[in-house]
């Protein structure tokens, strides 16, 4: 999880059961390409995970080296 992240755009909102609990998100996607990077948390509904508003989840599988090898 990441509190900053440069080069993406953010999607639109949606709310959303994960494995930790109910949230709205927005997808966020790679500002030169467009692929789909991972996603934001915009608001959770659980006190306990309010800590993740505004921070950013980027799947391993997405990030690839400059020269398009994979990390």
């Amino acid at each position: 999880m990441f509190g900053h992240a440069m080069n993406i755009v953010v999607g639109a909102k949606e709310d959303k059961q994960l494995m930790t609990g109910y949230y709205t998100i927005a997808n966020i996607f790679c500002s030169k390409c467009g692929e789909e990077m991972g996603w934001m948390y915009v608001r959770a509904f659980d006190a306990r995970e309010k800590y993740k508003e505004g921070r950013y989840i980027v799947e391993k599988a997405r990030i690839v080296k400059e020269y398009g090898g994979q990390v």
